[in-house]
Formats: C-alpha cells, sequence, structure tokens
C-alpha cells in the first residue's frame, strides 16, 4: 500500500495527468469469479487504496481522478452491460458519501475491458470471432472507456494457420503447426 500511496501522491504533485493505478477485476472474473464476484472484490480493493491515500493525508480529489479500472467482458451480453453501468454507478456512490469526494472527475469510473479469453476454445476458432464480437459489444454498451479484443488464437493449440487473424495479436516470424502449444 505504501508503494501505491508514494505514487498517487508523487503523481498528484508532479505529473498530475497521469493515471497512477489500473485496478484489475479481469483476472479475477478469468480465474472464475461471477461477474458480481469480479465488481465486489475489484471496488474493495480500490477501496483499500483510497482508505490508505486518505490515512497518509492526501486530498481524495487530487488523486482520485486518475484512477482507472479494467474488467474482464464475458459473453452475457446483458449481463456484462449491467455490470459495467451498476460499477459506475456504485463507485460514484461510495467516492461522494464514503470519502466526501467533491470534484465528479472524482466520481468516475473509468475503466478498461479485455474479452474474456478463457471463455475462448481452441476446437471453435472461428466461433472465437463471435465470441470476441459479443464481449466486446456488451463493452460498450456498459460505456468503457478503451477495449482489448482477446485474439481469437489465444487458447493453446490453436493453430495459427486456420484461425483468423486479430489487430491485437502478435505478429509471429515462425509458422505454427497444428497441435503446437504456441508461444
Amino acid at each position: 500500500m505504501r508503494l501505491v500511496t508514494d505514487i498517487f501522491a508523487f503523481c498528484a504533485e508532479h505529473v498530475p495527468k497521469w493515471n497512477t493505478i489500473s485496478i484489475s477485476g479481469y483476472h479475477i472474473r478469468e480465474a472464475g469469479a461471477t461477474a458480481a464476484q469480479e465488481i465486489a472484490f475489484t471496488l474493495a480493493d480500490a477501496k483499500a487504496y483510497v482508505r490508505a491515500a486518505l490515512e497518509r493525508g492526501l486530498d481524495v480529489d487530487r488523486f482520485a481522478p486518475r484512477l482507472s479500472f479494467f474488467f474482464a467482458a464475458h459473453g452475457d451480453i446483458f449481463e456484462e452491460a449491467a455490470k459495467f453501468r451498476a460499477a459506475r454507478r456504485l463507485w460514484a456512490r461510495i467516492m461522494r458519501e464514503e470519502f466526501g469526494a467533491k470534484d465528479p472527475k472524482s466520481w468516475m469510473l473509468r475503466f478498461h475491458t479485455q474479452t474474456g479469453g478463457s471463455t475462448l476454445t481452441a476446437q471453435e476458432p472461428l466461433n472465437n470471432v463471435v465470441r470476441t464480437a459479443y464481449q466486446a459489444l456488451a463493452a460498450v454498451l456498459g460505456g468503457r472507456r478503451a477495449s482489448t479484443p482477446t485474439p481469437t488464437t489465444r487458447p493453446w493449440a490453436c493453430p495459427r494457420k486456420k484461425a483468423p487473424s486479430s489487430p491485437s495479436a502478435p505478429s509471429r516470424s515462425w509458422p505454427m503447426k497444428a497441435g503446437s502449444p504456441g508461444p
């Protein structure tokens, strides 16, 4: 916590437009949490960071506008969009009521999403394109700031030659054989 609050203090003073931290829930969801659990654990982490900064004597409106979040977007469009919208409302309420933030920028839950890598299958690489598109749509409907579509070839042993290329997939200088574990 000390490292995080040191970063908050330094950036508020010297680089006030720097996003100090990306509070992540992506790994929580990818590890098997539900949508509600992802938001609950991520907001609990965020509250701990804010509380530590306030205990150190930092002004909430000096560091809170530069907090950002990182969430997973999975396949249930309505649940995911609702999850993101609920998280934004919860964060605004937490910042106003629990931490006394006055600046509307402090109330904003600015977040990035990545589509769910755990939802893709090596056996159906072309279906991964549709899965990723639905997940990205859910993120858009939920108000995300930025998104990363998980490459459709992410699952291990997914043959690169047969699967469509993704703009976010790193280029390879060697051919991959069907059944190879990949990088």
